[in-house]
């Protein structure tokens, strides 16, 4: 690979790749009237400078470093400091990356059943593989797969990997149906030979349309095939079903998610977020949990800074809960001819 990378360098026109990434998260959680999960204040920033080369428009290979602190954390100097380097192409159809990148480069629409906000801000890496592939005749329809290797079995490890995929077919002026599927394998480490196997998968219709404010409504089925084995339970597949409607006005938003069924997390107990990367309300089996959120989300300087601010009200079959959240993200890069010509 990296004599077809110097080969391909030597042919056409090559660019110094230079940028950073700032994100910092405030999500203050005031969960006292709920059962599904715990009142705790998540604040963190994290800072992302990488560098690289592109060559031939369509390819890069990037090397970057992604550093987080939780405020608060004042025993250590950062929180975490893990590597960014990968390779990746990308055309007007055709989107592939391997190595370890950015959790970004997916444009599949993953419910919170499957992987929480607060999981797409702390576990922000893919390590492994993805591959995209986007229609030439609506930009909108497309079909994307990844593999994410997040364990290595070891004495104090398990073994564990999430295969992630999603698409979208989009039919008539403002219609769609598409889905979401997860699969993650929680494996045994030296000394436990317990082994775990949790899937899910989301199918969806939905529609997009605009009168005076931008509305969408979405309904899905939600299945969640899981196997347990040293539980002894075998394979058990809770299941239910999500109505979401969202409408909005110049980044004014206001979304409802009511989802309707059986617990998806029937042993959050014994595994915890080692084995579910949802939103723990999903866990409830008083057969509701409906989340509202009334927020602003907009993009500024020509798209390199993003706000998000946000009230979320939660209920969960048991009682009422809030959360303020509150976002800022910076995304900046530039590119810079460092020889070679133009093809």
């Amino acid at each position: 690979m990296l004599a077809a990378v110097f080969a391909a360098l030597g042919a056409g026109a090559q660019e110094l790749v230079v940028g950073a990434g700032f994100e910092t998260r405030f999500d203050n959680r005031e969960y006292s009237g709920n059962t599904y999960d715990r009142s705790q204040t998540l604040f963190s920033a994290r800072l992302t400078p990488r560098v690289g080369v592109e060559w031939s428009g369509h390819n890069r290979l990037i090397f970057g470093v992604d550093l987080l602190q939780n405020f608060g954390q004042n025993d250590r100097f950062l929180s975490e400091a893990k590597p960014l380097m990968y390779y990746r192409f990308k055309n007007e159809h055709v989107k592939a990356a391997a190595g370890i990148f950015d959790r970004r480069e997916l444009d599949g629409d993953y419910p919170l059943a499957m992987v929480s906000d607060s999981m797409k801000f702390y576990e922000n890496r893919i390590s492994g593989l993805m591959g995209q592939y986007r229609s030439s005749r609506r930009e909108d329809t497309f079909v994307e797969l990844s593999l994410d290797w997040v364990g290595i079995k070891s004495g104090h490890s398990r073994e564990r990997f999430r295969i992630l995929s999603a698409g979208r077919y989009s039919f008539g002026r403002c219609f769609y149906f598409g889905y979401a599927f997860s699969l993650f394998h929680f494996a045994n480490s030296d000394f436990d030979d317990d082994v775990a196997d949790n899937m899910m998968l989301v199918p969806n219709i939905g529609t997009k349309f605009s009168a005076l404010f931008d509305f969408e409504i979405e309904a899905g089925a939600i299945l969640a095939p899981q196997r347990l084995r040293m539980l002894g339970k075998g394979w058990t597949t809770p299941k239910g079903g999500e109505l979401r409607f969202k409408m909005s006005w110049h980044g004014i938003m206001l979304e409802n998610r009511l989802y309707a069924g059986q617990g998806l997390m029937p042993c959050y107990g014994v595994y915890g977020g080692e084995l579910y990367a949802g939103e723990r309300f999903y866990s409830t089996d008083r057969t509701v949990y409906n989340r509202t959120e009334l927020g602003y989300k907009g993009r500024f300087f020509n798209k390199t800074l993003e706000v998000e601010a946000g009230i979320l009200f939660h209920y969960d079959g048991t009682g009422l809960g809030t959360s303020q959240v509150i976002r800022l993200g910076v995304d900046i890069e530039r590119l810079f001819k460092i020889g070679g010509r133009k093809n």
